[in-house]
């Protein structure tokens, strides 16, 4: 697939090996991609991210500086650069099929084995200009959706469309206000996507800890799920403090509490475990409602909330 010249597309080329770069910087350049900087470290390669809405980076998984799947997550989540939505092909040497795996869950949008012909590396950047996959924002990943089909459960995080700025500049001639608005829409997007995903989450842990603690035998692996809800409901707290829906800080504060109290209680205290187990369940739910802040909503949310801080002060 041919394309037209234009100048609006931004490429950062990392590329760590001399040769490769430079057969690629020469195929993109015919395939029109005028607008390249070669990046040799992740220093120069953040320092074009921030300046520059960058449209698809190609770079090394040995690019020389911070940690690959660090540098890919700071970009997804905006921490650098302008554009998290921007297409990432990752070029690798030689790796296992672990080694392989982390990169693609580092957030990438293709990972190509070295050596590569320029055939197939033209053939991925067209591809990934026509089409890609949805992105998932949890709390602790933003990026392609990496499962199997597109239809999400209740057990998996929903998953959203998101801009793909090569596609815009280079097919629909998008003009570049317009894609600043597009990029600035999508981060917004996902970032409600973030905190519906992550009160999923809470919700799925807290039925996790009641169906555990039901099974004989399941101690250890309880006080791993009750870790694990602790660090959601603390991040959901942090998150909604001081705004309109702080209410569900609030809730979140109480799950953790409800935490530390079955920490504390002996396997004996079957009364108490059983209404500990069913504040969460009930916080859980109320959790699952992230974004609604009409007034039953709010008001149920300080019930449960007393409840909640009544129950915790006894137990102390």
């Amino acid at each position: 697939m041919n394309h037209a010249i234009t100048s609006d597309i931004r490429v950062a080329l990392c590329e760590t090996n001399a040769t490769l770069r430079g057969a690629f910087q020469t195929a993109l350049y015919r395939r029109g991609l005028r607008g390249m900087e070669v990046c040799r470290d992740t220093v120069s390669l953040i320092s074009y991210l921030d300046q520059e809405v960058v449209d698809l980076v190609v770079v090394s998984t040995d690019l020389p500086g911070i940690d690959f799947p660090e540098l890919i997550q700071q970009i997804r989540q905006q921490t650098v650069g302008r554009n998290p939505f921007t297409v990432i092909l990752a070029t690798v040497g030689e790796a296992t099929l672990p080694e392989i795996r982390q990169i693609i869950n580092a957030g990438v949008d293709h990972v190509a084995r070295k050596p590569i012909s320029m055939g197939d590396m033209l053939g991925y950047v067209n591809g990934l200009a026509s089409t890609r996959k949805p992105f998932v924002a949890t709390e602790n990943y933003v990026g392609p959706s990496r499962r199997a089909g597109s239809r999400p459960n209740r057990d998996r995080a929903e998953v959203m469309e998101v801009p793909n700025t090569l596609r815009s500049k280079l097919v629909d001639r998008i003009s570049p206000a317009n894609v600043d608005q597009m990029i600035a829409d999508g981060m917004s997007g996902l970032m409600e996507l973030r905190e519906q995903n992550s009160c999923w989450a809470i919700w799925r842990s807290v039925r996790r800890i009641t169906e555990l603690q039901a099974m004989f035998g399941q101690r250890d692996r309880v006080l791993e799920e009750l870790n694990r809800l602790y660090a959601l409901a603390e991040d959901i707290e942090t998150r909604y403090r001081d705004s309109e829906n702080e209410h569900f800080g609030e809730i979140a504060a109480c799950l953790t509490l409800l935490v530390e109290a079955l920490r504390r209680l002996p396997p004996t205290a079957a009364n108490q475990i059983g209404t500990t187990l069913n504040l969460m369940e009930r916080l859980g739910d109320v959790i699952r409602q992230a974004g609604r802040c009409d007034p039953e909503t709010v008001m149920i949310t300080h019930e449960i909330a007393g409840t909640v801080r009544r129950f915790a002060q006894s137990l102390s």
